[in-house]
């Protein structure tokens, strides 16, 4: 039987809405809530119980947490392979250094959510905290990196509280693109937001190039 143990932790007031706007749509119950889901773990133990994602502060590492038979158990980063949790996919990757926030702390490796891998380019999602004076905020960062690699690149448009500015470097990004000069002047020019970028790192990964 799976024995799941989890710290809650709430967000109030202000903190929660810095929390939620900080996240791209629809993606907030895989962050905060516990949700449906299949987790398998490194050691190929694999099952389905409701889970969600805990992010490293407080001096506590990162974590899978969740419940199954009223059961409650967290894993460390390190002793999970992949989970999906409300339709949302993560995998853990080893090697990831765009540490920030309190995840900066840990040597664990991290729970990458996975938004595109069908192509050349693969498009994820990391979570962290980054306090911002008395609150802490919850930021989703795009990082990307071409497939068959461990090398992943911070594309942020604009500053993300918690990160370190010289790992956002938006040339790295659009090297990633050598096929579509104008999709690569954009990134450069930290044109492209958040929400556009899976669609085009999708279309480009179907052949779609943008035309002057």
């Amino acid at each position: 039987m799976l024995r799941l143990s989890f710290a809650r932790h709430c967000l109030v007031g202000l903190a929660g809405a810095l929390a939620m706007a900080a996240l791209p749509p629809g993606r907030a119950h895989a962050q905060f809530l516990l949700a449906p889901g299949h987790y398998q773990l490194a050691n190929g133990a694999q099952g389905d119980a409701d889970l969600k994602l805990v992010l490293a502060e407080d001096a506590k590492p990162g974590a899978l947490a969740g419940v199954r038979n009223g059961q409650e158990r967290s894993f460390r980063p390190a002793q999970v392979a992949a989970f999906t949790v409300d339709g949302h996919a993560f995998a853990r990757q080893d090697g990831f250094k765009l540490r920030a926030g309190f995840d900066a702390k840990f040597a664990d490796p991290a729970l990458l959510e996975t938004v595109v891998a069908d192509g050349p380019v693969e498009l994820f999602y990391y979570y962290y905290v980054a306090p911002m004076g008395p609150i802490k905020a919850h930021i989703a960062l795009a990082v990307l990196r071409k497939r068959g690699t461990a090398n992943f690149f911070v594309y942020s448009p604009k500053h993300a509280p918690g990160l370190d500015a010289r790992q956002a470097l938006s040339p790295l990004v659009a090297g990633l693109f050598p096929a579509d000069p104008v999709l690569q002047r954009q990134l450069v020019a930290n044109q492209i937001t958040r929400a556009q970028l899976a669609d085009l790192v999708r279309a480009y990964n179907q052949g779609v190039r943008m035309k002057p």
